[in-house]
């Protein structure tokens, strides 16, 4: 939950005489001090274990620096020191162990100027993300009233957090203002262009959005402002099309890419994920963009794979590929990126299979099978039971099947193969028979082995995930339970209206439920955890063809997800057969499948 604006920087100190931080009111480039009282009754770290300090810094043009340092001293009294950086604006700062934080124990800080009396600008810009935005923007507004940055900031969520129709109203409001502005000043600045592209794209003018963009690249390649626009216009934009971003837009990014490896915007993992394919870049220009950002520590959790998979695909540089994997399931399993970013189980769960399923793609290209099997296996153990499963498990599958294929333990690939097949991948049948005649079976003709695979409805297997029950109702009111359902096929979206994504796919799921109208043993139901007035003025402008349910308790939880959106298919006979976390463009050929197979 999130605290009011007045307490977002004094709380934390004030209600902690664990730690301290000197000066009070710092200013850019200060040493700040910070101490950790490890004896002290309310302290929740008791320094038997390495006490660090995450810093995050909010600086002046809207970007982030964050950095962790190790509190150092003799005795329970710790300290550490660390130097603002010139165009600061607030920071936090927190302190944990590798397995535990102090959340009462930290400090949210404004920073002033060189008199120590009023706050710089864009102080506000980190406490905006607030219960109560609006009074955190007039008091930027109150002290820079021309700081268009905060516009833009305050745009986007105003857009997130209240009902559509309000903050349309008020965005279209602020837009007049912004106008108004532009045509008063010759060449308007990166944060003004920014407020304007952000305004266009949250109010669906991507038109007009998109002209704005492309000024801040043409002008501005290298300003953060220029990259936060992009990172909103591009989700906008795909929230309403479910496409990536134009062909002009790319090619700009392309430009953008190879001519500033250190701008914000050429550092940005989407921008990556468009032009990687792109075989016309050179391995050596991605080094440029990517390689100083894994030196520093500076990759996200999410994007640690990006620059092995750059070199796994293009077969080059497999011995650094395999450097930075094992180094980034080195984080996640030592737990050393857990407390830096805050991750869970479930982050564990998604990311450090994709980093074994990438060991084994190189092992494979090696030809060293056995090494593919150990690191694909590792990968399978992890994803069982997660939220990812249908995102990666038909990769790892087909993978540890044809290594076991080409190692010669068929009857092993065989089994890959049946579980392949079972998740809608009808490629199977093909290797499965292939290697039919050559393998341990009871069954002696192949449409039997095949009639075989599909679910009766029976009782499941003693180790299987089952779904769990629980009970939710739907938009008329009535009680839902999972149990209501035994015996049916259950296609699950877990989702809400704040899911810019999950909103997107909508057509494609309605297409196929359409497809589904004469089977009445499949069942589409919607999961949300919005309320139910929100969900019904949600509906007076959309269509969705689940049925929508809600008031279901803990449901992330007891799915094993903390994400949006997430797509069950649940089995006649109560087992989770497949489970897909994100956005992905088919989603309604993914779906198809894995309910054909298994109908």
């Amino acid at each position: 939950m999130f605290i009011s604006a007045a307490l977002f920087f004094s709380i934390l100190a004030a209600s902690a005489q664990v730690s301290t931080i000197r000066p009070e009111k710092p200013s850019a480039t200060d040493t700040i001090s910070l101490t950790y009282n490890c004896s002290d009754t309310a302290a929740e770290l008791n320094g038997k274990e390495t006490i660090y300090a995450r810093i995050t810094t909010f600086l002046r043009d809207g970007s982030i620096e964050k950095f962790h340092l190790a509190m150092t001293g003799a005795g329970n009294k710790l300290t550490q020191q660390f130097k603002l950086p010139e165009n600061a604006a607030s920071f936090k700062v927190e302190f944990y162990t590798l397995n535990k934080d102090d959340d009462k124990a930290g400090f949210n800080r404004l920073v002033y100027d060189a008199g120590h009396q009023k706050e710089v600008e864009g102080a506000y810009l980190g406490a905006m993300f607030d219960d109560n935005p609006d009074s955190v923007f007039q008091k930027e507004m109150a002290n820079y009233p021309d700081n268009y940055l905060a516009y833009a900031k305050f745009i986007n969520i105003v857009s997130m957090i209240k009902e559509h129709d309000a903050a349309q109203i008020q965005i279209n409001g602020l837009l007049k203002k912004l106008d108004a502005s532009a045509k008063l000043i010759n060449e308007p600045g990166a944060g003004l262009l920014a407020a304007l592209c952000i305004g266009n794209a949250k109010t669906g003018n991507l038109i007009e959005g998109k002209k704005y963009l492309h000024e801040l690249f043409n002008r501005f390649p290298i300003n953060e402002e220029t990259s936060f626009a992009f990172s909103i216009y591009n989700y906008e934009y795909y929230k309403l099309s479910r496409k990536d971003v134009e062909d002009d837009v790319r090619a700009k990014l392309k430009e953008l890419f190879i001519a500033y490896p250190t701008a914000p915007v050429s550092q940005d993992a989407n921008v990556f994920q468009f032009i990687k394919d792109d075989k016309s870049i050179s391995v050596g220009v991605f080094e440029k963009v990517l390689k100083p950002l894994y030196n520093n520590d500076k990759v996200g959790y999410h994007a640690l794979t990006n620059l092995p998979e750059l070199y796994i695909e293009r077969n080059q540089k497999l011995d650094s590929a395999k450097i930075i994997l094992d180094k980034a399931i080195g984080l996640f399993q030592d737990g050393a990126i857990n407390h830096q970013y805050r991750l869970n189980n479930n982050h564990y769960q998604q990311y450090v299979p994709i980093m074994y399923l990438d060991l084994a793609k190189l092992n494979m290209l090696r030809k060293n099978y056995q090494a593919a099997i150990t690191n694909s296996s590792a990968a399978i153990n992890i994803l069982s039971g997660g939220g990812a499963e249908g995102n990666f498990m038909p990769l790892l599958l087909q993978l540890r099947a044809n290594a076991y294929r080409n190692a010669g333990n068929l009857n092993l690939a065989m089994e890959d193969y049946k579980k392949l097949y079972k998740t809608g991948d009808t490629t199977a049948l093909d290797s499965m028979k292939t290697l039919f005649p050559m393998c341990n079976l009871k069954q002696k003709i192949f449409a039997e082995f095949v009639a075989s695979l599909k679910s009766s409805g029976a009782k499941s297997a003693p180790n299987a995930d089952l779904a769990p029950d629980f009970a939710a109702t739907d938009l008329k009111g009535n009680t839902v339970h999972m149990s209501d359902f035994k015996g049916k096929l259950v296609v699950m979206n877990i989702w809400g209206i704040g899911c810019g994504p999950c909103i997107a796919e909508m057509p494609e799921l309605n297409k196929l439920v359409k497809q589904y109208t004469n089977h009445p043993n499949v069942v589409f139901i919607a999961l949300s955890a919005d309320k139910t007035e929100s969900l019904l003025k949600f509906f007076k402008s959309r269509q969705f063809e689940y049925r929508v349910l809600n008031n279901a308790n803990n449901i992330g939880d007891k799915f094993n997800t903390n994400a949006l959106p997430v797509h069950i298919v649940i089995g006649k006979n109560g087992e989770i057969i497949s489970r897909s976390i994100g956005a992905r463009a088919n989603i309604k050929d993914y779906l198809q499948q894995v309910i054909n197979a298994n109908l």
